[in-house]
């Protein structure tokens, strides 16, 4: 599984795609429709997805931008070493062991 990490331009999103909602406990909040979409081509800064409210065809206006944000693929930087590192490595005897107990 992929993870995408990226940012969003909050200031981008246009103000009629947010939608005030009243949830179950009583409480008001502002949610926004949205898409993850992947790119035909990665961009110049790696960015292989963008992010872009999804509005309903009657809502949406001609020329107005709905994309808010890019992603690229997380690559997380693994120190750690792979099972079958450990299953290769040579193993340890008592000796070799500098341990307080």
């Amino acid at each position: 599984m992929a993870i995408l990490s990226g940012s969003i331009c909050l200031s981008d999103i246009p103000r009629e795609q947010m939608k005030k909602i009243k949830c179950k406990d009583g409480v008001e909040r502002i949610y926004v429709n949205v898409a993850v979409i992947e790119r035909k081509e990665k961009s110049q800064f790696g960015h292989t997805h963008f992010i872009t409210c999804s509005p309903k065809k009657e809502e949406r206006v001609e020329g107005r931008q709905y994309i808010f944000g890019d992603l690229k693929e997380f690559v997380p930087q693994n120190t750690s070493p792979s099972p079958e590192d450990i299953n290769n490595a040579p193993s340890v005897s008592d000796d070799d062991l500098d341990l307080p107990f």
